[in-house]
Parts: C-alpha cells; sequence; structure tokens
C-alpha cells in the first residue's frame, strides 16, 4: 500500500458543526469563494461543504486548510487530552501500544487517529479510560 492512507467511508457524524468549522475556517485563511470552491473540489471531490458525506472528506478538507495555515482552537485544545488518553491509557491497557490504543479510539470515537479527536471525542474516550481504570481497581486521579 506504500504511503496512500486508505480512505474509510465512514458517514459524516455532527454535519452542522463541521460546516460550520469549514466556514470558519474559510474566513479565517481569507480565501474568494471561488478558491473555497476550488479547495472542497479538489480535497474532497464537493462543490459545497453541504455535499460532505464522509468523515474523511472533512479531515481532508481541514487538511487543506491547515496548510493554508488555519489551526483550529478545537485542535490546541484537545492535545492536553491526547496526552491524557496516551497517559491514561499507557497505565489501563493490557496492550499500551500505539496500535491497541488507535483501534480502541476507533471502536470508541469512530476516528482513525487519535489527531481527528475533537474535544468532545477525546473527552468520550477519556470517560472510557476512566471506566477501564476503575474496573481495574485503579484511584481516580486527583486534578
Amino acid at each position: 500500500m506504500g504511503n496512500a492512507v486508505r480512505k474509510i467511508p465512514l458517514p459524516i457524524t455532527n454535519k452542522n458543526s463541521k460546516m460550520a468549522l469549514i466556514h470558519i475556517a474559510k474566513n479565517s485563511v481569507g480565501i474568494t469563494d471561488e478558491d473555497y470552491r476550488t479547495l472542497l473540489d479538489g480535497a474532497a471531490g464537493i462543490g459545497s461543504a453541504a455535499e460532505l458525506e464522509y468523515e474523511y472528506q472533512f479531515h481532508d478538507v481541514m487538511k487543506a486548510f491547515e496548510n493554508l495555515g488555519f489551526v483550529s482552537t478545537q485542535r490546541r485544545g484537545t492535545v492536553d487530552q491526547r496526552a491524557k488518553i496516551e497517559v491514561m491509557w499507557k497505565n489501563v491497557a493490557r496492550n499500551p501500544s500505539e496500535k491497541a490504543l488507535r483501534l480502541f479510539i476507533k471502536r470508541i470515537a469512530h476516528v482513525d487517529h487519535p489527531r481527528f479527536l475533537t474535544a468532545g471525542l477525546a473527552q468520550k474516550v477519556i470517560i472510557a479510560l476512566e471506566t477501564m481504570a476503575r474496573k481495574a481497581g485503579h484511584k481516580k486521579e486527583k486534578k
């Protein structure tokens, strides 16, 4: 398969929120409507954000905006959550490998990689890890 990324056609979730984020990114980078439509077509093969059908399309569009300099405040906020997930995973998982963590995140949050976690999805994973920790007899960490 080489460096090709396999695009799993997971149906889009939270479509309205994702469309809003795309429009925020468009305004943030300051591109014209014509350039916006070109970006959507090139990144995801769509003519408007309303045509989003799959998660990978959203991620491809957002990656294109990131390449133009867009940085989502939501993504910055999830960096700490992802770090917490990794630490918790190493402490509670029977198999603390990166591959096992990705499979766990895929099962809980339905995204292919931790970098695709939104704040809400990251919280969902953290709650699942806290449940695992409780079942394993770990005490809840103090904030």
